[in-house]
């Protein structure tokens, strides 16, 4: 009996050092920022408006109707309105911790993937001038972060993240959901919502999410280990686990891989149709691809919403 709660415990906590997991964000997330990830990031996220600054020259290259007549006369030359666009924009992350997101078949956990894809781009957002929040649940709301600037922010939501001990437990989107529609307050926030979405049962988490995808920018980035839908062919029995149950069942894997296979493309096909109904953009994360690759995805996707 003893044995089995070990193992257990040592399946639900991630073997990270924290120290080394933020160092090594922070020294990944430096060089994209960088180069042209920072960049991406201020032309895909649009601020919440612009406000007057002033008048420059009419040139020809500039539309015609943005002449300022009025202004122009009292100054004796055409002139232009100048605006400068009023970012101020906060960014809040909505991480899920439940169990099964501590399940991967390649180096990273899928729990790992996501934490460091939320930070490392939770550090290209500050690093623009933004605010970031955060925002944790599994069974519950488990932490929340008001949106904040500067670095001082980064290690506070990094020392949640990646702390192994808050991983693991149910899943209640709903509740969570609800949470965020009354603590985000600022209306053009961007919400961005990090979890498998394998517990999300039900109708009441969908209406909930249209409400969040109509009142802010919401984003749901699916994240996804190889074997959520897959299974290979040739390792004969395996035991297989509900991670909400702790339901065990020995399987053959040859003989279930295409029956599996098609339940899982099933139930992402309904789960993007949700997304599309909702009116809110999805993205995979995969524990098989890269940070880098990931982020770079991330800005492809808002670049095509923004044009």
């Amino acid at each position: 009996m003893a044995t089995e709660k070990n193992r257990a415990e040592e399946k639900r906590k991630l073997k990270v050092d924290i120290v080394q997991i933020i160092r090594k964000i922070e020294a990944i997330t430096k060089r994209i920022a960088q180069t042209r990830t920072l960049g991406e990031y201020i032309s895909v996220f649009r601020g919440a408006g612009f406000e007057f600054e002033g008048y420059k020259p009419y040139t020809p290259d500039i539309d015609a109707s943005k002449i300022d007549w009025k202004a122009s006369v009292k100054s004796k030359q055409m002139l232009v309105k100048v605006y400068r666009e009023i970012r101020e924009l906060q960014v809040y992350f909505v991480l899920d911790l439940s169990e099964s997101m501590v399940f991967g078949s390649q180096d990273k956990l899928k729990n790992e993937c996501a934490a460091e894809f939320v930070l490392a781009l939770a550090y290209t957002i500050l690093n623009a001038g933004d605010s970031v929040g955060l925002i944790t649940f599994s069974d519950n709301v488990k932490h929340y972060k008001k949106a904040a600037k500067g670095i001082k922010q980064f290690y506070n939501m990094a020392r949640i993240i990646v702390d192994p001990t808050i991983y693991g437990g149910g899943y209640n989107l709903v509740a969570v959901e609800e949470f965020a529609l009354n603590f985000i307050t600022k209306r053009h926030s961007v919400v961005i919502i990090v979890s498998d979405f394998y517990g999300a049962k039900g109708l009441a988490w969908q209406r909930k999410l249209k409400l969040l995808g109509s009142k802010f920018d919401t984003i749901c980035m699916m994240v996804r280990d190889p074997r959520d839908t897959t299974l290979p062919s040739d390792v004969g029995e395996v035991m297989v686990e509900d991670p909400y149950t702790g339901e065990r069942q020995l399987i053959h894997s040859a003989l279930l891989k295409q029956k599996y296979e098609a339940i899982a493309r099933r139930q992402d096909r309904e789960l993007l149709n949700i997304f599309k109904e909702s009116n809110v953009d999805v993205m995979k994360l995969g524990t098989d691809q890269p940070l880098y690759d990931a982020l770079v995805r991330f800005f492809e996707l808002r670049r095509r919403k923004v044009r």
